[in-house]
């Protein structure tokens, strides 16, 4: 490839903050923003061109109902809840391969079946039973140090969002037991309901005292308290989080830092999306849908609120390469217990093994769900994965021998046609005239066949901002 032409095109690279006031954005970028949020995958050329030419007035809504509810949507958000629960077959959480699928089967089928968000956190809460057979039983599972005080600690931090906890609420979860069985790795996670009662009252931060009955599940009384619709702070940090998981910044930040010096940076909204939540009874696809049809997310990137670009996700990156060159990476699992080898041309969003990885992916930053903060995943842009995106040969060889571009090339009587294809499937858009003036003086200048070009304008726009960011 001709690294020159990484000069002659510079002018072309998104800027990330172009406006100075929230304007709404074109459908183009409307288009690609929604599928890399609520899918974590880039539209094909098909559904650009369809969702370009609809004249719909209400065809955004359409859209995201659409994809909210659709087999990459659904994968994508339990990828999501995946790195917060930790879901992963070696240390430190040692769920196993048989229990990671159990455990990602339980969260797509909550997710599919729009649980309310309360009756889900109840079910995983209250969950108990072989590791293998019931999926949300892992949750109790999956710690290093197995005591009632850091599973306790873990549920503050998930679903109230604080880091550190000063009351006795941990003696909620102080009959869980578990026990091997003659399965290969299989665990029992049950409880001790005859324990002696604890000699003193629960008494959680806010004050709420909470009754230990004797022969009963205890951690009932704590998971009533803590999902019921008058504790606003456990509908507060869902809606917070989802609103990280949509703008890769919450209204609270740290989305798992709630602490009175923390303030949210916009407490009406706050309110205002909490009540709505609540008041739909805690439904999950309604709370982000009402996100993504906010004036916030329509808007371009401006510093007076509108969209933040964001860096795409290391699983995003990786796939979305994978789907413009057409060559995807092999994925294995190094646990021998059972052995994995995933199907080709699988996502890897849809891993849902954090022991799953390739050099790619921990290039980007793929997290390592050690722990359940927001934080461990870090899309900053960094010298060795721009590096890795000029300099690869590996990147350069897919592209160079991409079907995709193949296909392209031959179906293609010219540069425009070319031009066109190519950034519909990259940048989910047509390419403009400005573009296209430029391919042309660099085939002419350089005396490049028409192929040569068609690589060189993959490569540039796989190395672009535009690509890179969700924006």
């Amino acid at each position: 490839m001709k690294r020159t032409f990484l000069i002659l095109i510079v002018a072309l690279l998104f800027p990330l903050v172009q406006a100075t006031a929230s304007v709404r954005c074109s459908d183009e970028v409307f288009l690609r923003r929604a599928y890399l949020t609520i899918t974590g995958a880039l539209p094909t050329p098909n559904q650009c061109t369809a969702f370009i030419d609809d004249q719909s007035a209400d065809k955004r809504e359409v859209l995201i109902d659409k994809l909210i509810q659709s087999e990459l949507g659904l994968k994508y958000m339990q990828m999501r809840w995946g790195d917060i629960l930790r879901i992963k077959s070696e240390f430190p959480s040692n769920l196993w391969p048989n229990g990671v699928q159990a455990y990602n089967r339980w969260i797509y089928e909550q997710l599919m079946n729009n649980v309310p968000y309360d009756k889900m956190v109840q079910r995983l809460l209250l969950s108990s039973g072989s590791n293998f057979r019931s999926g949300a039983a892992n949750f109790y599972r999956g710690f290093q140090k197995r005591t009632s005080k850091n599973i306790y600690a873990n549920i503050n931090l998930l679903f109230l969002g604080n880091r550190e906890c000063t009351d006795n609420g941990n003696l909620c979860f102080s009959q869980i037991k578990y026990k091997s069985t003659k399965e290969w790795k299989e665990e029992i996670v049950y409880l001790d309901i005859h324990k002696k009662q604890p000699y003193q009252d629960v008494v959680l931060e806010d004050g709420t005292k909470l009754y230990l009955r004797a022969d009963s599940d205890w951690r009932t009384t704590y998971v009533e308290w803590l999902t019921s619709p008058s504790n606003r702070r456990f509908a507060e940090v869902m809606v917070n989080r989802m609103w990280y998981w949509v703008f890769g910044r919450g209204i609270v930040h740290e989305p798992d830092n709630w602490h009175p010096d923390n303030k949210p940076s916009n407490p009406a909204m706050l309110k205002n999306l909490t009540d709505r939540f609540i008041d739909s009874k805690f439904d999950l696809r309604a709370l982000m849908k009402m996100i993504l049809l906010s004036e916030q997310f329509n808007s371009l990137p401006a510093p007076d609120g509108g969209y933040l670009p964001q860096r795409l996700p290391a699983e995003v990156i990786v796939d979305a390469i994978a789907t413009v060159t057409g060559t995807w990476s092999t994925y294995t699992s190094r646990v021998p217990e059972p052995f994995t080898v995933y199907p080709p041309r699988t996502r890897s969003t849809h891993l849902g093994d954090a022991t799953v990885s390739s050099s790619e992916l921990e290039l980007f930053g793929k997290v390592s769900r050690d722990v359940s903060l927001e934080s461990q995943r870090n899309n900053t842009i960094t010298s060795r994965q721009l590096l890795y995106l000029m300099n690869s040969s590996v990147l350069e060889n897919n592209i160079r021998r991409s079907p995709v571009l193949q296909r392209i090339y031959i179906d293609s009587p010219d540069i425009e046609t070319i031009a066109n294809k190519i950034t519909l499937l990259t940048l989910s858009r047509r390419a403009t005239r400005s573009e296209i003036d430029i391919y042309k003086k660099h085939m002419d200048k350089n005396q490049l066949p028409l192929m040569e070009v068609a690589i060189d304008i993959m490569w540039m726009q796989i190395n672009s901002n535009e690509f890179l960011y969700n924006h």
